[in-house]
């Protein structure tokens, strides 16, 4: 077990000794989960409070010493957040050897793929280099660090009870949707985000913790901030006609558009910080002038909001195209910040670009059609959700929390609409997530539910043959059918003098040269029977990508090479080695 698992092995011990008493006295698998909900969501709901307490603590220190520096003017400003962003990147690269990892799409892949195992040092730092850059004028989102340390908390305290591979996944799930409760005051929204995005599914096993969690999460966040939405509206807005729902459908794909240029910046500007010369430094002093420039032009309505999300005063004495260049600005900050800094949530800044342009639209539209009784707030409200939707392609999850956020059930089909429609926008141009698009950089991808999970977590290495039947490139045709009919194996290896993998053999290309060419027999040897059109897996490929190239030419066997060369046979795996395995981690998970 991980060192972070277990700190005091004696009181691990002995959690797990409780855990196998209880189950014992008859309390099934739910109970226990329940139980351990419970204790995750009253955990991550007092780890908000910190966080929280952090930013504001940056905040104040930043502020002050603005105010301080009167003598350099705006450069006061550039300086500070300068200092934020380097303070910031420096624990990162100190605390997680500047990983880039540690994010919503990590716990992700940590679900699908290492049985839900998060380490909780490393997300720590980040959280905490996320508050230091949201408090010092950076521009990044509370909501992400906060699911993942849920998560990480959640992993920590599965692990500290020695708990298998199914209930620590549920945990992790429980621990992210405590995280997004607690940010937001949403529990809802938290449940949907957390089964939507981490899980990937609706099972009954981690409905029922996970809405526990989440709801615990936001009691003890209450507690300490009230129960007011975390967006003060004025009034309730309606839909007062069709038409209305025509203009959000325009804004759904509007938002789907620019979610879409959201996504692909904020990837690309890491990419090219990442090459930016003199290392990290170079990387700091980039971001900081950047959003310390933008920081200054907007800075009553740009900085702050990564903790206080959005006024929706801003809207109401704003013209249109301030609006629209301050969501723009907000996409640029934010894919600064976090490209430099690698911490920090997404989330947060794609409500306020929604909001942002969602009002200056409807501003601008208003203008133009003073008859037609636009309402900017409440486009501003919608385009939350489609931007989010958009972005995250997590629309469920997009409508519930600008929902709970306002408490306005009458936005409901304007967010249902623009939701859905800034989803199917973005999917229509761009296939990955904010989230997803990480993953694929980093050459993964993750397919959603308990079998293509399992098959993703276990490896070829793992369960392939690796003393198969191999057949020199010399061998006769008489010596091949001598040397087969000795074994089950129907496709067979052909190598040359080196052990290295020449081709593949099947009974079907063996049964040919037999009943059409026996005069041929004589005078053929494995080498011209060996077949080049043939699958190959390395040992540290996923049993679900053996599965999909063993199925491409409806073969038996797939030949398993060194990944260094591709050549030099290690073995060979089939179909039932596959199904073997994954039935024996089935049962073992269960």
């Amino acid at each position: 077990m991980p060192e972070d698992a277990s700190p005091l092995p004696a009181l691990a011990r002995r959690g797990q000794e409780l855990v196998r008493r209880l189950a014992a006295l008859g309390y099934d698998e739910n109970t226990l989960l329940l139980g351990f909900a419970v204790a995750i969501g009253a955990t991550v709901g007092v780890a908000a409070i910190v966080f929280y307490k952090l930013i504001d603590l940056s905040q104040g220190v930043a502020l002050t010493t603005a105010a301080r520096l009167t003598g350099l003017g705006g450069l006061a400003i550039l300086v500070v957040v300068t200092a934020g962003i380097a303070l910031a990147r420096a624990a990162v690269r100190h605390g997680t050897a500047d990983s880039d990892g540690e994010n919503v799409a990590d716990v992700m892949r940590a679900v699908a793929k290492r049985g839900g195992v998060i380490k909780a040092v490393p997300v720590a730092v980040k959280a905490a280099a996320a508050a230091v850059t949201i408090g010092t004028g950076g521009s990044a989102g509370a909501e992400g660090p906060m699911a993942v340390t849920g998560a990480a908390l959640g992993s920590l305290i599965g692990r500290f009870f020695r708990s298998g591979p199914n209930r620590l996944k549920v945990l992790v799930a429980c621990g992210a949707a405590s995280g997004i409760s607690a940010a937001f005051n949403a529990p809802i929204a938290g449940v949907f985000f957390s089964l939507e995005k981490v899980m990937g599914t609706f099972g009954s096993q981690s409905f029922a913790p996970v809405l526990v969690s989440s709801v615990i999460a936001a009691v003890v966040s209450r507690a300490a901030f009230g129960n007011s939405p975390a967006i003060a509206i004025p009034r309730e807005y309606t839909v007062g006609s069709a038409s209305e729902l025509v203009a959000y459908a325009l804004l759904g794909i509007a938002t789907g558009v620019v979610a879409v240029l959201y996504t692909r910046t904020t990837h690309r500007v890491s990419d090219l910080l990442a090459r930016v010369p003199r290392g990290w430094w170079g990387q700091v002093l980039i971001a900081g002038l950047v959003v310390g420039a933008l920081d200054v032009a907007f800075r009553n309505d740009l900085w702050g909001h990564g903790h206080e999300t959005l006024s929706l005063s801003i809207v109401t004495r704003r013209e249109a195209w301030f609006l629209v260049a301050l969501a723009f600005t907000k996409l640029v900050a934010t894919a600064v910040t976090i490209g430099a800094v690698r911490a920090g949530g997404v989330f947060t800044p794609a409500l306020f670009i929604g909001a942002t342009l969602g009002g200056g639209l409807a501003v601008a539209a208003r203008d133009l059609l003073p008859g037609f009784g636009i309402v900017p707030e409440a486009f501003a409200l919608v385009g939350m959700a489609g931007l989010v939707a958009g972005s995250t392609h997590a629309p469920l999850t997009a409508i519930m929390i600008v929902f709970e956020m306002t408490s306005d059930y009458q936005l409901i089909l304007p967010l249902m609409l623009c939701g859905a429609l800034g989803y199917l926008t973005a999917r229509l141009l761009y296939p990955h997530s904010i989230y997803s698009a990480w993953l694929v950089k980093k050459g993964e991808t993750i397919s959603h539910g308990q079998d293509t999970a399992l098959l993703e977590r276990l490896k070829v290495g793992d369960c392939y043959n690796a003393t198969p039947h191999v057949i020199p490139e010399t061998a006769s045709v008489r010596q091949i059918v001598q040397a087969i009919a000795t074994t089950p194996q129907t496709e067979f290896p052909v190598l040359d003098a080196n052990g290295n993998l020449v081709g593949m053999i099947t009974y079907d290309d063996l049964r040919t040269v037999l009943a059409s060419a026996e005069e041929l027999a004589p005078v053929l040897v494995a080498g011209d029977l060996a077949s080049q059109q043939y699958e190959r897996v390395a040992p540290d490929d996923s049993l679900r990508t053996a599965l999909k190239r063993i199925s491409l030419r409806g073969s038996h066997y797939l030949a398993v090479v060194d990944a260094s060369d591709g050549q030099r046979l290690l073995g060979l795996i089939s179909r039932q080695d596959i199904l073997t395995a994954y039935d024996r981690a089935l049962l073992q998970e269960a």
